[in-house]
């Protein structure tokens, strides 16, 4: 396991290994130790695969500039809606987190093959878990009475530009959510996928990233601090841009989820928290120590939060772009939004413009 956890991950096929329903089975009803973790994600070989699909190239490399979008598509479940939004939003590269493979939540589609079909666009796609069940008790609920045909849930690129070396990163193997604890049982864990695009001559190392949610300032630091090492393995000297989710929630998983007390008095001290995050956030000091901006990336003070219904919750700034050796311009949050006005997603998109520095 630490081998492939330390390295960059390279392996392509056009089609992921299937784990079948019965081993899915097997694993979400039989025991939960660190040793049957530890033995069944080491013999999943999807968990260390990459999918290429979809179009092939259809553009030469742009000269100046690379317009890149990041989502958290919250499961593309609603894939006409932000199929619309990026076709209108047209970016060179799209950095997609929570995107679903088989799994009745969604309709048991193939997701980013269907969104890159919408597009004309090519796709690279890693899997973050092998969904053991049909997801979280809500949606559990909702598709009592449906199978997942291959419960792989994961993240993305979409690009109509050669996307070259192509690599996955495993933030973890923990295995915090093997089993029921935390209501969603599901081996895997937390990854980022990236590749090459080449701008002006140069190849630029562009990563899309999802951070553990069950999670405090300092283990987000430490994912933080991985996913830099190994994108120096792969490429040391490249410009870099990461884009995704990084559920800088400036709390702990427990201080958040069952502390309001906490919560509410840390939020009187400073209103501002949940979006100026920075000094609550270590990951960020880490970054600007491994020469990352985020200033210049991403718009200040706006959360990237999108609620599914009206909230009294203070809304926070979760999703961000960094980058190295670029200059970047044009930073905007794009509402995620469907025609009726309902959410599309739990987050809004993020843009950035990025050249050569």
């Amino acid at each position: 396991m630490n081998d492939w956890i330390a390295l960059p991950t390279v392996e392509q096929v056009s089609e992921l290994t299937v784990v079948s329903r019965d081993e899915r089975e097997r694993l979400r009803d039989g025991p939960v130790d660190a040793a049957t973790f530890a033995a069944a994600f080491d013999s999943i070989p999807a968990l260390r695969q990459i999918e290429i699909g979809g179009n092939g190239p259809r553009r030469t490399p742009p000269r100046t500039s690379l317009r890149v979008a990041s989502w958290n598509v919250g499961r593309l479940r609603h894939l006409q809606a932000i199929g619309d939004t990026l076709a209108q939003l047209a970016p060179d590269v799209t950095l997609l987190t929570e995107i679903d493979k088989g799994m009745a939540r969604s309709g048991n589609g193939h997701r980013i093959a269907e969104l890159a079909a919408r597009l004309g666009q090519g796709y690279a796609y890693g899997v973050e878990f092998i969904e053991l069940d049909r997801g979280d008790p809500e949606e559990r609920a909702m598709h009592a009475h449906e199978i997942d045909l291959l419960g792989f849930h994961g993240n993305g690129i979409i690009t109509d530009l050669v996307l070259s070396r192509p690599f996955l990163v495993r933030l973890e193997a923990e295995g915090k959510w093997f089993g029921w604890e935390r209501e969603e049982p599901r081996i895997g864990g937390r990854m980022a996928i990236g590749g090459q695009i080449e701008l002006d001559g140069t190849k630029v190392t562009l990563v899309a990233v999802h951070f553990e949610s069950h999670s405090d300032p300092e283990h987000r630091a430490s994912q933080a601090a991985h996913l830099l090492d190994v994108i120096d393995r792969y490429d040391p000297v490249a410009p870099v841009l990461i884009g995704g989710d990084f559920n800088t929630s400036t709390f702990s998983w427990g201080t958040k989820s069952h502390d309001a007390a906490s919560v509410a008095a840390a939020l009187a001290a400073d209103p501002r928290r949940r979006v100026d995050v920075e000094p609550y956030e270590p990951l960020f000091a880490l970054m600007a120590r491994r020469r990352y901006d985020w200033i210049r990336c991403n718009v200040p003070g706006v959360p990237t939060e999108r609620p599914d219904e009206p909230t009294d919750r203070v809304l926070g700034k979760i999703d961000w772009f960094f980058s190295r050796g670029l200059k970047a311009s044009l930073p905007a949050v794009i509402s995620a939004l469907k025609a009726d006005g309902t959410p599309s997603s739990d987050h809004d998109c993020l843009m950035v413009e990025i050249g050569l520095a």
